[in-house]
């Protein structure tokens, strides 16, 4: 009975961070880049989390990277999501494939309550390019798996999967300003026999770099039946291979900052956000390794 009621009330904190209450799979950032930019991501091109930020990434990749990451949400030592990922040009010419493996765990004394995890294959192509614009296409397939934990008198709440499918754009003018849409969940999938609806969301976000090495962007993320969630960010390498972040989000209020460092083809990345009311700040971070393509 403790381990059910200590379950709710997590889910329920998680939940009220998020704006919904016990919901699977609510939306953890997975790069700690967009993170410390203000979980805005739609527009800024990062191939290698492409699955969680937009497909249409994909279209232009011509490097391969390899990315992991760490975050316990809100500091909780009884929560844990990994991220892993990769980005893998197909050939020039034939976009790119990206997949990605995150869990959430939910442990008590040393007992599995809640495992969700998620793994996703995308695929992402240039539809249209000239000399001044480009428009790239991409999607992705997500299986979505939720396991509860056995209860101490033998009872097993079982298990659940389900499939859902995104659909993302990427514009790029004039090589500076890019304009980025995702498509979350288009399908509506359904999960567990009560036939809980996984989020349903529409983001869309530009980003502008008015100088070399610096990035602004600004988005929205409308979740239905949620109040929409505004983000914005920017990002400016103030010496070689090190770049500073900041950004702000709107429901609720947050700061986000953050650094990265790349030497040759391995970088090292953190982000960090405020818990948006009265749950503790979040420590994200993540390291990555690339290769072929040009080194950034």
């Amino acid at each position: 009975m403790f381990q059910k009621l200590t379950i709710i009330c997590i889910l329920a904190a998680l939940g009220l961070s998020a704006g919904t209450a016990l919901a699977a799979f609510e939306d953890i950032p997975a790069s700690p880049r967009a993170r410390a930019m203000g979980e805005a991501g739609c527009s800024v091109v990062d191939g290698a989390y492409a699955t969680y930020l937009n497909a249409g990434h994909l279209g232009s990749a011509t490097e391969g990277a390899l990315v992991a990451g760490y975050v316990q949400p809100f500091g909780l030592s009884f929560t844990d999501s990994y991220h892993m990922g990769a980005v893998i040009p197909v050939s020039p010419g034939n976009g790119a494939v990206g997949i990605s493996l995150n869990q959430f765990k939910v442990e008590h004394q040393d007992v599995r309550l809640l495992e969700e995890t998620q793994i996703s294959l995308a695929y992402g192509n240039t539809l249209y390019k000239d000399m001044h614009s480009q428009v790239d296409l991409g999607a992705t397939v997500n299986m979505y798996h939720l396991k509860f934990g056995e209860t101490t008198s033998g009872i097993d709440p079982g298990n659940d999967s389900a499939l859902g499918m995104d659909l993302g754009l990427l514009v790029t003018v004039h090589e500076r300003t890019r304009l980025g849409v995702m498509i979350k969940n288009l399908n509506n999938p359904n999960i567990g026999v009560d036939e809980e609806e996984l989020a349903h969301r529409v983001i869309a976000g530009i980003s502008y770099e008015p100088y070399e090495g610096v990035i602004t962007t600004f988005e929205f993320d409308n979740e239905l039946g949620q109040d929409t969630q505004y983000h914005g960010g920017i990002e400016m390498y103030v010496a070689q291979g090190l770049a500073l972040r900041a950004g702000v989000i709107t429901n609720p209020s947050k700061l986000t900052a953050g650094f990265g460092y790349a030497l040759d083809r391995f970088a090292l990345n953190y982000g960090f956000s405020t818990g948006g009311g009265t749950l503790d700040s979040t420590h994200h971070f993540g390291v990555k390794v690339s290769w072929g393509g040009e080194a950034q």
